[in-house]
């Protein structure tokens, strides 16, 4: 299977020469320019803007077609490996992830949820260094980190940085790159040093120096990643033997799919110094006697491991509708400081109304009608919670927004429908031709007209 899997890979390279270039373009393109936005943006760069014009030159530029930029930049053993440090497993997350390990300007995540920082702090470990700007000694342990050729965190940061770092941010060495200025102190500059920027501000807008200093990244929580977290939540304490099995499971896809990359790689190391006759290097035999043996076996636990996956994640998707419900009202109280900038709402904080709601929902033997329970006790529960934080003038748009939500996810209400009861967008320049409705009323009724339901609604009124 090893060997068979390479014979591909010989084939895909042959044919990957044609494309690399254009390939290349797009994916230095992709890790400089769409951290800073969201699922939706990304793809229409990719898919609406860059790719059409490399195709649209009049010498075109060739790519491979339906191009993914994750697969020359990282592979399954090392997302796995991320997944294990706590990096979520939503595709935005791992976008992050990837753009975080390839760029060469300082990354600065945008993370309000913290989901960001949480992995790097698990991912680097106790070598990591973490800094917030102001507090005593902030200097002194970024200069050591540069000296020592450490990774330097710094935490939480505003909208402006202290001026004083602008010369680490820019890169600005001096005495043929071995040396930083820092404030008044020249800092020897190990080549390992990395930097890390991190801040907790949900929309900030950065100086446009700053912004070519820096890689920015958006952390922030996406729904389908936040509704399969809140799921293995719920499912955690609904069927906590599903989870766990669930859990060792994916640690064990993602250790087989690392053990598969170690193996290949120190086959292809000892082939590569064996020399020409290595059928008589005994040593290499055995080891790839080994190595076909071990992956002979990986396969087979990968078939099963499959099967027992499709069957837990059959099991755990009852609980979904409980778990999207949860995902929409978060990103409701996300929204609320659109109307008023002190409503802010911590992900950490709603995960523990959540799970009290969880805990608290009325039991029920069936799954379904239990599933129901929760869906109504998380309603109410997350809409006490916040309705509490609330001016009451701002309770009516609250409770409407939670409304109408609610009614778009269950399909309930037409979409359109809904826009034109909160825009109202009257078709201007008519006159109304009875006398109990306005001129700006009949234009409201002629834009109604254009939907199905509302058809010869004008007539009707005209003739009445």
């Amino acid at each position: 299977p090893l060997f068979r899997s390479w014979a591909e890979s010989v084939m895909g390279f042959k044919e990957a020469e044609k494309t690399l270039p254009g390939d290349v373009l797009l994916i230095t393109a992709f890790v400089s320019y769409v951290g800073c936005f969201g699922k939706r943006y990304r793809l229409e760069l990719i898919e609406e803007k860059w790719m059409p014009y490399l195709k649209g030159q009049s010498d075109p530029i060739p790519i491979t077609e339906g191009l993914d930029p994750l697969s020359l930049l990282t592979d399954d053993a090392t997302i796995a490996g991320w997944q294990n440090e706590s990096l979520p497993s939503d595709r935005m997350s791992t976008e992050n992830a990837t753009i975080l390990t390839n760029c060469e300007r300082w990354p600065l995540m945008i993370d309000p949820q913290l989901q960001g920082i949480k992995w790097i702090k698990n991912r680097e470990g106790s070598e990591l260094r973490v800094v917030r700007i102001g507090q005593r000694g902030y200097l002194d342990t970024i200069e050591r980190a540069v000296s020592n050729g450490e990774c330097d965190l710094i935490e939480n940061i505003q909208e402006s940085v202290d001026p004083v770092l602008d010369p680490l941010l820019g890169r600005n060495t001096i005495k043929k790159g071995r040396y930083i200025k820092i404030g008044d102190k020249e800092v020897e500059y190990n080549k390992n040093f990395r930097l890390i920027l991190h801040t907790k501000l949900a929309n900030p807008h950065y100086k446009p120096e700053m912004q070519a200093q820096t890689t920015l990244i958006n952390f922030t929580v996406t729904v389908d990643g936040l509704e399969d977290q809140l799921l293995a939540d719920v499912v955690a304490w609904e069927r906590p033997d599903l989870e766990e099995t669930k859990l060792k499971l994916t640690r064990k896809q993602n250790e087989f799919k690392i053990t598969l990359k170690e193996l290949e790689d120190s086959l292809l190391a000892r082939l590569s110094a064996a020399g020409g006759n290595f059928l008589g290097d005994t040593a290499l035999v055995e080891n790839l006697e080994t190595t076909k043996k071990t992956v002979a076996e990986i396969e087979v636990q990968v078939v099963e491991a499959k099967v027992t996956e499709e069957k837990i994640n059959t099991a755990r998707e009852h609980y979904r509708p409980a778990a999207a419900r949860a995902a929409l009202l978060y990103f409701i109280l996300n929204d609320l400081n659109i109307i008023n900038q002190i409503y802010q709402f911590s992900l950490k904080a709603f995960n523990v109304v959540f799970m009290k709601a969880v805990q608290r929902a009325e039991a029920a033997d069936e799954v379904k009608q239990r599933v129901n329970n929760l869906i109504d006790f998380i309603t109410y529960s997350v809409f006490i919670y916040t309705a509490r934080g609330l001016f009451e003038k701002d309770k009516l748009i609250f409770t409407a927004q939670v409304a109408f939500q609610v009614l778009l996810k269950t399909k309930d209400i037409n979409p359109t429908e809904l826009d034109f009861l909160l825009r109202f967008p009257a078709q201007p320049n008519v006159t109304s031709p009875v006398d109990f409705l306005s001129n700006q009323s009949w234009g409201g009724i002629k834009a109604l007209v254009v939907m199905e339901e509302f058809r010869n609604l004008d007539r009707d009124i005209e003739g009445s």
